[in-house]
Parts: structure tokens; sequence; C-alpha cells
């Protein structure tokens, strides 16, 4: 049998034992414990991964899981995880992003990823290798900045009332925290379909001392990490609800994903400019 035929064997093998191994956590233990690997332990985690990567690219001559990783098999097979996870989880009402066979798929799209740019980085002209940079590590950082920083993610409810400005919050599990802003609902107003049925509403939240508009589906950035949806209201006083439900979403690695989204733009655009070159 010849060597690459030998090389084609040992990745189905590969790939099929941990598709296997990733199914079977998801079924005995269930989701992955994404909350584990809050600040600073993500970061002492994604560390120790790209020094291990590393490790495995200084041994491609030799080692066989690196030619594995960095062939253009391991490419079409990251290209298809990438799409199929695409269309599952944009198909699904609440993605389950927190499945083992997820986090695997997205680990192994990242571990080549960061592979082919290290490799990448050192060939090519000047400015094909800039182009090839951007690309990449742009979309590292926006994938990666999803992927490492999901244990940071934090989704808070606060109950937003007319007659008294509040910071207090609720996580998830009904523990209570506090803001370092206040707010205050200072107008509510809702739209009727010709059956009396709701259409949409809107409130107008004291943010901060800003009086803001919040729309279902039309959120505040209070900052670049920080997102304020309008999620419900006091349906029993209906146009004139007393209080609304806001949903506070913390997301600290957001600016990483803003900042690969840059990068791959700035890459797009100098692929149109020079062209074939």
């Amino acid at each position: 049998m010849s060597k690459s035929r030998v090389n084609t064997v040992y990745e189905i093998i590969v790939v099929g034992v941990s598709a296997i191994a990733l199914f079977a956590m998801q079924h005995i233990v269930g989701e992955f414990p994404v909350t584990l690997f809050r600040f600073p332990l993500n970061i002492l985690v994604a560390a120790l991964w790209c020094a291990l990567l590393v490790g495995i690219y200084r041994k491609r001559s030799t080692s066989r899981l690196s030619q594995a990783l960095l062939s253009m098999r391991a490419t079409i097979l990251a290209l298809s995880l990438i799409i199929t996870l695409g269309i599952v989880l944009g198909l699904q009402a609440k993605p389950h992003t927190e499945s083992w066979p997820v986090v695997g798929a997205i680990l192994f799209v990242l571990s080549h990823l960061v592979l082919i740019t290290i490799r990448g980085a050192r060939d090519g002209q000047h400015r094909l290798r800039i182009r090839f940079l951007l690309n990449h590590l742009g979309l590292i950082l926006a994938i990666g900045a999803g992927f490492w920083g999901a244990p940071d993610r934090e989704e808070l409810r606060v109950i937003v009332e007319s007659d008294k400005p509040t910071n207090e919050a609720y996580r998830s599990d009904g523990k209570m925290t506090l803001l370092d802003y206040n707010m205050q609902l200072s107008d509510f107003d809702i739209e009727y379909y010709d059956t009396g049925t709701p259409s949409a509403f809107k409130a107008g939240v004291v943010v901060d001392g800003r009086e803001q508009t919040l729309r279902v589906n039309h959120p505040y950035n209070r900052t670049l990490s920080e997102t304020i949806y309008l999620i419900s209201y006091d349906t029993e006083r209906g146009a004139d609800a007393r209080y609304c439900i806001v949903e506070v979403v913390r997301e600290p690695w957001r600016w990483l994903s803003v900042a690969g989204i840059v990068m791959l733009m700035a890459g797009a655009v100098l692929m149109f400019i020079e062209g074939k070159r």
C-alpha cells in the first residue's frame, strides 16, 4: 500500500474515532461544561492549545498527525464542517452550540486554521502574505473569539419599572447581581392588529441617564460588549404597562470578533484590488 493511501486510511480512522467519541460524550455526559472554563481558565487553556499547535507544526516533517492537519483533505473537511454547522445551527430556534460534537468541530477548524496560517506566514510574496494573513487571522479571531469567549458570555434579566430606577439583574440560575448603572421605564407603546392582538411593542428606557427606545429585535448597544434587548412587558396592563423586562447580554470577547471581521473585509478588498496576483 502506498504512503498516500496509508495516510488517507489513518486520517479516516482518526476522524471516525474522534466523531464516535464526541457523540458518545454527548450521550453519556450531556452538554459540554462551558461554564467551567470562565476567565482566566479559558485564557490558560487557549494559550496551552496554541503552544501545542506550535509543537505539532514543528514536527510536520515526521509527525503523521501534523501532516494530516496540514493536508488538503483537512481543509476540505474544515470547510465542510463550517458549512454544515452554519446550516444546522442556523435552522435551530436555540442553537446547541455547547454540544460535544459542535465544540469538537469548531476546535478542529480553528486548529487547522492556525496551522496553515503558521505555514503560510512564511510563504509567498510580501503582498500575497499580507492578504493571506488578513484573511486567515481574521477568520481565526472571528471564530476563536466566539469559541474561547463563550464561557464569559453572560445573560441577565432586569425588571425595569416606571416608578423607580433599578440596577438589580438576575442570572439564569436565579441569583441576583447588580449592574453598574440604573434603568427606568419612561414610556411604553403597543401596536395592534385589526383583531386586537398585539403586533409590536416598544419601550422608552432611561439607561444610565440617557433615554433609549427598545423594540423587539432592535436592541440597544450600550457598549461594544454589552447589548440590551426588550423581551417582555406588563401584559395585564397592556399599553399602560408599569414595567418591562429586558435582557442584558455581556460578551467581553466581542471586540475580538469585530476585529476579525474587519480584517476579513480588508483581506477581501485586497483580493479584489490585486486580483489573481
